[in-house]
């Protein structure tokens, strides 16, 4: 410090990182927890709110006296103190044990003010410093005797390659997703999320609602559906949708079965969606993951924007995890890598299929973006569709109607009945009947309850 510097300081007046004080009194505990919140700053003793110099001696009884108001702050607050001219000066540096509270509450910087923190500023702080996860909170109405289904652990450790070796309890606890507590189990949030019956009336956040749109605007919608099972299935069914509406082309490859080949790699889309599972912010309610397809994009969208910790910059270079516990049990049934290569895989598979790069936006929320092919080279799905149902329709064997209806399970295990219908061109009686047919000749398997479950195909 010297002299022109105090006197610019003095000049410029309190900021976001100053603040001027005659005297030590109550309120310092607040700047020192405010700026121990915040990014840092120093405290000018001796000065007036006008940046007038009135004077303070820098003696033992006064520093103890700051240590002292420091020290009383839970937990404590580093200074640092030093003096100039009859003005003392406090240096306080960024906490790095945030929150930091005094003896009047939560103070935080805002410009040139310390303002005390509400409940809901609170808890915005907390997330934004990782200090309070959804994930990792325990949900206070999950009921295990009307709530969880075991048959969506069952079907988590086959994916996952896992034998049952142990009891459901154990499981759950060496996941992560429960504790014991005063003898009682309880599930986290990140437990309800997979191993619930349903999200809709536990955690509505997490549900994906994709729409497909007329136009390249969200002026008319012509297909929607709210997926609100467990976080694999929903992906699974979101995928099943887009699939649905994306446009195709056929490649003869000398097989029974000819290529399909889509527009943007399903790949590509798949991790997408399973990012925006990954790493939105389920504290925030009222907003959903969404997929949005028009006629030239497809846009999908998490709220949260970027976790705390990774700038724009960094994107696409950096991991960082907002959900700790949803990534580690998304990638033990391999949907998400471990370092992070996300970004990078769906630029690759973009690049490798001649398709564009995607666009990103970051703001609260994050949201990647798909050009779709505009050249004419891939038929409408929905075209295709209907030439395979006219054509369906004229076929009367109930061999091929059967096998028609194992493909369609191949792609998507969680397809209804009612969708098993339309795409093959029957009712769902009929649909019902071959099923049932295709179970007693022990080629099929239902795996869960009719809602929530899915089906598996025996080879034979």
């Amino acid at each position: 410090m010297n002299i022109k510097e105090l006197e610019y300081i003095l000049q410029e007046g309190e900021s976001y990182l100053v603040e001027f004080k005659e005297r030590v009194s109550r309120s310092l505990s607040r700047e020192l927890a405010a700026f121990a919140n915040a990014s840092g700053g120093r405290i000018f003793l001796g000065v007036d709110d006008h940046g007038n110099v009135k004077g303070i001696k820098n003696t033992n009884t006064l520093r103890s006296q700051i240590q002292d108001i420091a020290f009383n702050c839970q937990p404590s607050v580093t200074v640092h103190i030093t003096s100039f001219a009859d003005v003392v000066i406090i240096s306080v540096p960024e906490g790095k044990d945030k929150p930091y509270q005094c003896s009047d509450g939560f103070f935080i910087r805002m410009g040139a003010n310390s303002q005390k923190m509400g409940r809901d500023q609170l808890v915005d702080f907390l997330q934004a410093e990782g200090k309070l996860r959804f994930e990792e909170q325990y949900h206070p109405r999950f009921d295990f005797e009307r709530h969880y289904n075991p048959e969506k652990l069952n079907a988590f450790l086959r994916l996952a390659g896992i034998r049952k070796e142990l009891d459901d309890k154990t499981i759950l606890e060496n996941l992560g997703v429960a504790d014991l507590l005063n003898n009682r189990l309880t599930m986290k949030n990140a437990g309800v999320l997979f191993f619930a019956n349903s999200i809709e009336l536990l955690c509505e956040q997490a549900t994906i609602t994709c729409g497909a749109f007329e136009g390249t605007d969200r002026f008319q919608i012509v297909n929607r559906k709210d997926y609100q099972e467990d976080l694999i299935s929903n992906i699974d069914m979101s995928m099943h949708f887009i699939r649905k509406e994306l446009r195709v082309r056929y490649e003869m490859t000398g097989a029974p079965r000819r290529k399909e080949i889509y527009e943007i790699p399903l790949d590509a889309i798949r991790e997408a969606l399973v990012n925006a599972v990954s790493h939105r912010d389920y504290i925030q309610t009222g907003s959903h993951t969404t997929v949005e397809i028009f006629d030239d994009r497809i846009e999908i969208s998490n709220p949260g924007g970027l976790p705390k910790g990774l700038t724009e910059k960094e994107f696409g270079k950096k991991a960082v995890r907002r959900n700790q516990i949803i990534a580690s049990l998304l990638q033990r049934v391999h949907l998400v890598e471990n370092m992070g290569t996300g970004i990078n895989k769906i630029r690759r598979l973009l690049m490798d299929t001649g398709c564009q790069d995607p666009r990103f936006e970051f703001d609260s929320f994050f949201t990647i973006i798909f050009g779709r092919d505009t050249s004419g080279k891939f038929n409408a799905r929905e075209e295709e569709t209907q030439v395979k149902s006219s054509v369906k329709s004229s076929v009367k064997s109930s061999v091929k109607t059967g096998e028609k209806i194992l493909e369609l399970m191949r792609q998507n295990s969680f397809i209804t009945i009612p969708e098993l219908a339309q795409e093959i061109g029957k009712t769902k009686r009929a649909i019902e009947k071959q099923i049932s047919s295709l179970r007693k000749d022990g080629r099929l398997k239902r795996i869960g309850p009719a809602r929530g479950g899915h089906w598996e195909i025996i080879d034979k």
